[in-house]
């Protein structure tokens, strides 16, 4: 897919559904025909993120298809999934106590809820918390943060 923004640049999107790579053409244009392509490099603290990109553009140049070895999963996944069960729980109105239940388990929030430590309810404290934070906004620094390319 190809979109052309104001000032004539083109942002260019390969997709499988699950793994995207997206290009900026800064000058000419890729939709009349073959054309050679040019990488610039412009801020040093992206530079493992944008080698990354032209390994990913390489492979699909030569497979024809995105590989899933160049796109790993990000370890930080299931704490962002919890945070957003939490928020999805605050949303229909369940209390901190339910919301534990569903994402750590009846026995666990049972056993220690009202236990010696805080740890459970801070725990779910600290997801709303960051789930708020996440859907308002905060989701932006997740794409910068994996070098969104």
């Amino acid at each position: 897919m190809v979109l052309k923004i104001a000032g004539g640049a083109e942002h260019v999107l390969f997709s499988d559904g699950r793994h995207h790579l997206q290009l900026m053409v800064n000058a000419g244009t890729l939709l009349s025909g073959p054309v050679r392509l040019r990488c610039t490099i412009t801020d040093l603290r992206f530079t493992e993120e944008s080698l990354l990109a032209v390994r990913r553009l390489m492979q699909l140049h030569r497979s024809g298809r995105l590989s899933h070895k160049l796109y790993p999963a990000d370890t930080r996944a299931p704490r962002w999934i919890e945070k957003l069960r939490a928020f999805d729980g605050v949303c229909a109105g369940a209390s901190h106590r339910e919301i534990a239940a569903i994402l750590l388990g009846e026995r666990e929030v049972r056993e220690n809820w009202n236990g010696h430590s805080d740890y459970l309810r801070l725990r779910v404290q600290r997801l709303v918390r960051d789930a708020w934070r996440m859907v308002h906004g905060g989701y932006r620094d997740l794409l910068r943060s994996r070098g969104a390319t």
